[in-house]
């Protein structure tokens, strides 16, 4: 993304049309592994953008433990791995998740 204001971004500024951020994915489960509800989807939502101005929510359909699980996966373009990691654990408490998935670089790690 670039010309875009992120929060989680050196100096929290309009970003130089030339700068790359790594994107992250976020993968955050229903509490149920049924639909989202409206709150919880507001929730998630407002938490997302508590911490980071621009992001992408995207419906998916997971599976944790051989069984789907309604999921919303967030994209984010940032350099703030504490940011992420911090909005990861509040997420996962938010819903009552085990863990929430954070992709970077291809590789995927559980936050609790």
């Amino acid at each position: 993304m670039t010309g875009v204001l992120d929060r989680g971004s050196a100096g929290g500024g309009i970003e130089a049309a030339d700068s790359q951020l790594p994107v992250h994915s976020l993968y955050v489960g229903s509490r149920d592994g049924g639909a989202f509800t409206d709150a919880d989807r507001q929730s998630v939502i407002a938490t997302v953008s508590a911490a980071f101005n621009n992001f992408t929510a995207i419906d998916a359909n997971g599976y944790f433990k051989g069984r789907s699980v309604a999921t919303l996966v967030i994209k984010i373009a940032s350099d703030d791995q504490i940011r992420l990691e911090a909005l990861a654990h509040s997420l996962g408490v938010l819903l009552g998740q085990e863990a929430i998935g954070l992709e970077t670089h291809g590789r995927y790690r559980s936050i609790t």
